[in-house]
């Protein structure tokens, strides 16, 4: 739109009152790229008018400007939580919210052309290696593992992000191994055949090492079989890159097990 056509906008939403003049220019800054100027008039919007229903969908675009262009996800998590929290009658908007919600920051990454290596702690991949890939499928992810150079067995499971939880679905059930908020003290219980399983996030702001670097903000989880609730594992979750560390637990030790050697972009 060139800037007469804006004027031209612009004075018209003026004479409709100045909450609708918000709502419009941050429309035109977000479509013209300048996020900035953007978040001020949604900012400026939901201050006036938090209960409009228009209020749903500024929301989430200023949530989206937060997350995806200045990587700010405490700011984009407000907006997130207040339109799932305010606006509980429009479906489609609540469900956007909590996606956002599930993503911010991404523990679990599941956009297609994501390729990860693990191998054995212990001789660096000359004994286990387990290559994952995303596929065009939704949530699909192929599971290849390998003895040597041999390749012993390969699977496909499928993730997916519902319910406020992160799923896992193999040929075991569904199982939920993230579940929000992210926070500190989470836990939740599955029933995984004849065993009762308890997941607790024991830390939410971990530094962690694995031979495909270090990461900082990660996820420490812990998950505990009660049929042998005197040793456990703690596996790690980084944003934007997803688990890169198992280690094997128990009263006073923590072993590594496996870990991320490579994580890779597949254009």
């Amino acid at each position: 739109m060139n800037r007469l056509g804006w004027l031209a906008c612009a004075a018209g939403a003026l004479l409709a009152g100045c909450d609708t003049y918000h709502f419009l220019a941050g429309t035109l800054h977000e479509d013209a790229r300048r996020p900035a100027r953007a978040l001020r008039q949604y900012e400026a919007f939901l201050a006036r008018r938090p209960g409009d229903p228009r209020s749903c969908e500024v929301r989430l675009r200023a949530a989206d400007i937060y997350r995806r262009i200045f990587g700010r996800c405490q700011e984009a998590r407000r907006h997130y939580e207040a339109a799932a929290r305010d606006f509980p009658t429009l479906t489609p908007c609540v469900e956007r919210a909590k996606d956002g919600l599930l993503v911010c920051p991404d523990y679990f990454p599941l956009d297609l052309g994501r390729r990860w290596v693990f191998v054995d702690s212990a001789s660096g991949g000359k004994a286990m290696r387990l290559e994952w890939e995303t596929l065009p499928s939704s949530g699909a992810v192929r599971a290849t593992l390998f003895a040597g150079t041999r390749r012993i067995k390969e699977t496909v499971d499928r993730y997916e992000r519902r319910d406020w939880a992160v799923w896992r679905h193999d040929v075991a059930g569904r199982e939920p191994i993230l579940r929000y908020p992210y926070n500190e003290g989470m836990n939740w219980k599955v029933k995984r055949g004849k065993s009762m399983i308890e997941y607790l996030v024991v830390s939410d702001s971990t530094a962690v090492s694995s031979k495909a670097g270090d990461f900082s903000g990660c996820l420490k989880v812990r998950e505990v079989d009660f049929r042998f609730a005197s040793s456990w594992k703690y596996d790690y979750y980084c944003p934007g890159v997803g688990k890169v560390k198992t280690t094997l637990a128990g009263p006073g030790y923590e072993h590594p097990n496996t870990e991320l050697l490579r994580f890779d972009r597949i254009d």
